[in-house]
C-alpha cells in the first residue's frame, strides 16, 4: 500500500537518517518525507497520544498537602479523594453538621411516627398521678380546717372553765365536777392509748392523735381545777392558770388558721398540675400538629444546608477525581505547598486514547474535513500502521516556534493496548487534488 510505504520511509528517515557519504539529519529527512508525502496528495503531521478526557488537577484553597492518596499509574473512581491540603478542622465541622442532620433527621422521624405505647402510658400515669395529688391536698386542707374548729372549740371550753373557777360553787357543781373528772380521766387514758400506737411516727405533732392527747390532758387537768374551785373554791393562782389556758387555746387557733392558706395553696397547685398532665395526655393522643411537622422538616432542612456548606468547605481543599481514569504525572508530594491553578497531578481517562495533532500546517488544513481516513504511526511501534478517522478540526489556530499550526482530533479504534499516554504519533491523510 503506497501510504503504508510512505509512512515507514518517513520513519526511516526520521529515526535512522539515510545511508550515504554525507548523512542528513532528522530534520532535513523529515521535510524530505513530507515533500514526497506532498507529492503523493498525503498531508503529513506529527501529534501526541492523549485521552479523551484529561486535567491537571489542582485544590481550590492553598496550604500545605497533607496527604497524598494515589500514586502515578493508579486507576480511581469518579468522585475519589486523591490528595488533601491541611483540613483538620474543616473536617470536624462537616462530622459536626453530619451528627446534626442525624439529629434534626431523628426527631423529625419521631414526631411522624406519633407516641410509642410507653410514652402513653406514661402520659396517663402523670394524670392520674396529678389526680392523686390533689385528692391529697383536699384531706389536707380539711385537716387543717377541722383542727381549726377544734381550737376555736378548745377556747371556748378554757373560757367556760374559767368562768366557773370564779363563781361560788354548788353541791351541784361539786358532783359535777367529779362527774367531768372522772370522764376526763377516761378520755385522758383513751387519748394516751391512741397516742402511744403511733409515738414512732416523725410528724406525730400533726396528727389528730397528738390533738387529740392535749385535748384529754387540758380536760382532765380543767377538770382537776373545777372540782378544786368546786369543793375549796378557786384561788388566784388557779384563775391564773385558766387565764393562760385561754390564752393558750386561743394561740392554738392562730397557728392552725396558719396552716390553712398553705393548704389552699397546695390544692390549687395541684389542681393545675393536673391540667398540665391532661393537656400532656391530649396532645399524645392527637399527635403531632400541621406546625409542628414543618417546624420538624425545616430544622432537618436547616441541617442539611449547614452540612452542604461544611462538605463544600472542605472540598475547597480537596483533589477529587472528576470522573473515572488514571493518574498521570504527580507533581506535588505532601508537605510541599498546593496552590489553585497549579496543578498537583494531571489526570485522564486512559480507557480511551486518540491522537491531537501539534504541527499540521495551516496551509493544509483547508484541506481536510471531518471523517476523513487517516492512517497512525508510532515511534514506540515501528513497522506498524493503525487506521483512524478525523473527529474534530480545532477552530482556531495555534502560534508555536513561530509557526501557526491547527489541532485536529483523530480516533484510532484499535490502538495497542501497550501505547502510552504522551507518546508521538504521525499521522497521514490522504486528500484529493
Amino acid at each position: 500500500m503506497k501510504n503504508a510505504t510512505i509512512i515507514l520511509l518517513i520513519n526511516l528517515l526520521v529515526l535512522t537518517g539515510c545511508s550515504g557519504a554525507t548523512a542528513k539529519s532528522a530534520e532535513t529527512a523529515k521535510s524530505e518525507a513530507v515533500q514526497s508525502a506532498s507529492q503523493e496528495n498525503v498531508i503529513w503531521a506529527s501529534g501526541k497520544l492523549l485521552p479523551a478526557r484529561w486535567a491537571g488537577l489542582s485544590p481550590a484553597a492553598s496550604g500545605a498537602l497533607r496527604a497524598l492518596n494515589v500514586a502515578e499509574g493508579d486507576q480511581v473512581a469518579a468522585g475519589a479523594v486523591l490528595a488533601e491540603v491541611d483540613n483538620g478542622i474543616l473536617q470536624s465541622q462537616v462530622e459536626v453538621a453530619r451528627a446534626a442532620v442525624a439529629e434534626a433527621e431523628a426527631a423529625r422521624n419521631k414526631l411522624l411516627a406519633g407516641a410509642t405505647p410507653t410514652e402513653l402510658a406514661q402520659a396517663q400515669a402523670d394524670v392520674l398521678a396529678a389526680q392523686s395529688g390533689v385528692a391529697q391536698a383536699q384531706a389536707n386542707l380539711r385537716q387543717a380546717q377541722e383542727a381549726g374548729v377544734v381550737a376555736e372549740a378548745q377556747v371556748a371550753i378554757a373560757q367556760a372553765q374559767y368562768n366557773e373557777l370564779a363563781s361560788r360553787p354548788s353541791p351541784a357543781e361539786r358532783i359535777e365536777a367529779q362527774r367531768r373528772i372522772d370522764l376526763a380521766r377516761l378520755a385522758l387514758a383513751q387519748a394516751q392509748r391512741a397516742y402511744d400506737e403511733v409515738r414512732g411516727d416523725p410528724h406525730i405533732g400533726m396528727l389528730p392523735q397528738a390533738l387529740a392527747l392535749q385535748q384529754a390532758t387540758t380536760d382532765y387537768e380543767a377538770a382537776k381545777a373545777a372540782y378544786q374551785v368546786a369543793t375549796q373554791g378557786a384561788t388566784r393562782e388557779q384563775l391564773a392558770v385558766a387565764a393562760a389556758q385561754i390564752n393558750a387555746a386561743k394561740a392554738q387557733v392562730q397557728v392552725v388558721r396558719a396552716q390553712t392558706p398553705p393548704a389552699e395553696a397546695a390544692v390549687k397547685s395541684a389542681e393545675a398540675q393536673v391540667v398540665r398532665a391532661q393537656a400532656a395526655l391530649d396532645r399524645v393522643k392527637a399527635g403531632a400538629t400541621a406546625e409542628d411537622k414543618a417546624m420538624a422538616e425545616a430544622r432537618v432542612k436547616s441541617a442539611q444546608a449547614l452540612l452542604a456548606q461544611a462538605q463544600a468547605q472542605l472540598r475547597q481543599t480537596q483533589v477529587s477525581a472528576p470522573f473515572a481514569g488514571q493518574v498521570g504525572t504527580i507533581y506535588v508530594r505532601p508537605g510541599e505547598l498546593a496552590a489553585p491553578g497549579q496543578p498537583v497531578l494531571m489526570f485522564g481517562d486512559t480507557s480511551k486514547l486518540r491522537v491531537e495533532t501539534t504541527d499540521l500546517r495551516e496551509t493544509d488544513v483547508t484541506k481536510l474535513k471531518v471523517n476523513m481516513p487517516v492512517e497512525v504511526t508510532f515511534d514506540a511501534l515501528p513497522g506498524r500502521t493503525f487506521q483512524g478517522k478525523i473527529t474534530r478540526i480545532a477552530p482556531m489556530s495555534t502560534t508555536e516556534k513561530g509557526s501557526t499550526n491547527f489541532t485536529v482530533i483523530v480516533e484510532v479504534p484499535d490502538l495497542d493496548g501497550s501505547l502510552r499516554w504522551g507518546m508521538t504519533a504521525f499521522v497521514n491523510i490522504r486528500v484529493d487534488k
